[in-house]
């Protein structure tokens, strides 16, 4: 049976994945040991309601220490919403990151949705290929399982809402590398918007996709 321990594993300088925090203590044990200077909880209410978390008390902690606290909340063993709620995790990541920030990035275990935030992020943001990004964040935290049913929702969803633009984009690679095939051209397109929403979020509404309306 899982029981909580407080935990982490830096996947790089600037970012680490653990288990959330119980405490106020815990946040100070955190950035005492992981340097970090943002924290980013995937927890949904219920998750802290199960065990007593005050949010609101660790934000205040947090900021009086001068952290940056964000919450982008996904429900935990929630595909479905998980793949709703990924945009706004990678949007979340993409900004503490590009601060400069440290970040600490949670959710209860720190197995599913954080892992699931990082994989967004590496492959959406940074361009890196999927299985090459799973791995690097496996090598760093074994027992990483993201859900794929999450993952891939989430990236047809962005291409589906997206597709105007990458019609465009596809249309100038094209242009571009002619004898690359069209399959690979179209998702290299794609793969170019989604990067270049996360990199401009208020560009385009990827908030809370609807995979019903995609």
């Amino acid at each position: 049976m899982w029981e909580w321990t407080l935990n982490w594993n830096e996947l790089r300088s600037d970012l680490v994945i653990g288990s959330c925090p119980m405490t106020t203590a815990d946040i100070e044990r955190v950035c005492e040991d992981t340097g970090a200077t943002a924290l980013l909880s995937l927890q949904c209410e219920e998750c802290r309601s199960a065990f007593a978390i005050d949010y609101e008390a660790h934000h205040a902690f947090g900021e009086e220490r001068g952290l940056a606290m964000v919450n982008a909340p996904m429900r935990d063993f929630d595909p479905p919403d998980q793949r709703k709620r990924l945009p706004d995790a990678v949007r979340a990541l993409t900004a503490l990151l590009s601060a400069g920030h440290k970040v600490y990035l949670y959710c209860t275990a720190g197995i599913n949705r954080a892992p699931l935030a990082a994989l967004g992020y590496l492959s959406f943001v940074e361009r890196v290929a999927v299985e090459e990004a799973l791995a690097f964040i496996r090598e760093a935290r074994p027992a990483a399982e993201p859900s794929w049913e999450a993952y891939w929702g989430c990236r047809e969803d962005l291409a589906a809402l997206l597709s105007p633009h990458v019609h465009v984009r596809a249309y100038y690679l094209a242009q571009q590398h002619p004898d690359t095939d069209a399959e690979q051209n179209w998702y290299n397109a794609e793969a170019d918007v989604i990067r270049q929403v996360f990199l401009s979020p208020r560009s385009l509404p990827i908030s809370r996709l609807d995979p019903s309306r995609a």
